[in-house]
């Protein structure tokens, strides 16, 4: 009898193990696009703290789908168009409406709560929500600076980048034959002069500093553009001019886009680059001993300073079927102990209030950024900013490459946005 029993019981726990085989639940693959997966020392980071996630949390997987900045935004276009998005996807203020506008966003505000969303800086949210909708977490902030050798600038005795006239006299001083072989082979500006997003979205910075404006609501509340005004004339010729006239530009500036301007600055090659404090730790990572010597300050002005907050973050598609999943690593990934390691380990500024009071970011190399948030402006949130960048994008290129004259490649420019205005307003 009792060997009978040892029998059933053995049965039954077999069955209950097979049971448990068969039906149990299956873990949760988040596929996760990300643009600074593929970055150095970016990825190495990311990586990281999804692993912890998963070590916490055995029952999700993460899988990374890495794509290049310049190449997000049509890549996203693409998969959404083809059914195929992600569970996550970067997002940008710059891309936010165009998202938003295919529909292809989940509202966050529901799923993760307003109470929660209340810990962010409200200029992040702002920036991350169309109509009120949170459509992306955000996960870190570069504001727009310019960062330069601050070696360079002391042995040459310089004493100000307030003013582009300042920035011009420092290029020209940090521009040298440095091997007395009687050609220059040191430059004082990293020009990304390519025509995407790396380019154009610091070409527009410039712009606005100029006192024009790429696109604005004029009185009546309508798109209008100031790219053929006298002060856009002049922003574009100053730029152009760096490095037609004043040669403090390394040759070939139409194919400089982010990942070369950072080969410039860490090879030594040139003084100063605008960027945001999340370059320091890619330089760094190709070239230690610049440790210590690199500076920042504001964007130097013609009228005003300016910056933009340099939002990044994460959306979860409205297709995605693992949406609580996917909140839950996105919480994790802005918590404080994993913001603050980013921090420290790209420069790039946490987004919620608690990692904020907490930063790390101190000293000369990160002071110019910190000073920038003073000058904080908003990208215009229209489903056709993207192609504001290609525009802008032509307009410079045509210049440097000596295609066009100021006066033709503005008014180019201005017509193809008020043309972009019109379609969008039909």
């Amino acid at each position: 009898m009792k060997k009978s029993l040892r029998i059933v019981f053995a049965i039954l726990a077999c069955c209950g193990i097979m049971a448990g085989t068969v039906f149990a639940k299956p873990a949760v693959t988040l596929k996760v696009m990300s643009t600074t997966y593929v970055e150095k020392p970016e990825g190495e980071a990311e990586r990281a703290i999804a692993a912890e996630f998963m070590k916490k949390n055995p029952d999700i997987k993460i899988e990374f789908m890495g794509v290049p900045m310049n190449d997000v935004y049509t890549k996203i276009t693409s998969l959404a168009i083809g059914g195929e998005l992600p569970d996550i996807f970067t997002n940008t203020p710059e891309f936010i409406s165009t998202a938003y506008d295919m529909g292809i966003t989940e509202d966050l505000t529901g799923l993760l709560g307003k109470k929660y969303i209340a810990g962010f800086y409200p200029s992040n949210v702002e920036q991350a929500s169309v109509n009120n909708k949170l459509q992306f977490v955000p996960w870190f902030t570069t504001p727009m600076g310019l960062l330069y050798r601050g070696d360079w600038f002391k042995q040459e005795k310089l004493t100000s980048l307030e003013t582009w006239d300042d920035f011009l006299k420092a290029a020209k001083k940090m521009t040298k034959d440095t091997n007395g072989d009687g050609k220059v082979d040191r430059w004082g500006f990293a020009m990304m002069g390519s025509r995407n997003g790396s380019g154009a979205n610091r070409f527009i910075h410039i712009l606005r500093t100029f006192g024009a404006r790429e696109l604005y609501k004029d009185a009546n509340g309508k798109w209008a553009t100031e790219l053929d005004s006298a002060e856009a004339k002049e922003a574009f010729r100053f730029f152009a001019e760096l490095y037609t006239k004043q040669g403090v530009v390394p040759p070939g500036p139409t194919e400089v886009s982010y990942a070369e301007g950072i080969s410039l600055m860490a090879s030594e090659k040139t003084g100063m680059m605008i960027t945001g404090p999340h370059t320091i730790g890619a330089i760094l990572a190709q070239n230690p001993k610049l440790k210590g010597k690199l500076y920042s300050v504001p964007l130097p002005m013609k009228k005003k300073h300016v910056s933009t907050l340099g939002l990044y973050g994460f959306s979860i598609a409205k297709t995605s079927k693992n949406k609580q999943a996917a909140a839950k690593y996105l919480k994790f990934l802005v918590e404080t102990k994993n913001a603050l390691t980013w921090n420290a380990v790209t420069g790039r500024m946490p987004t919620r209030i608690e990692a904020g009071k907490k930063r790390q970011i101190t000293g000369p190399v990160y002071a110019g950024f910190v000073k920038a948030l003073n000058y904080v402006e908003t990208i215009p949130t229209v489903p056709f900013y993207s192609e504001i960048f290609d525009i802008t994008g032509e307009a410079y290129q045509s210049l440097l490459t000596n295609a066009s004259d100021v006066d033709a490649a503005l008014k180019k420019a201005a017509d193809r946005t008020r043309a972009a205005i019109q379609r969008a307003a039909n």
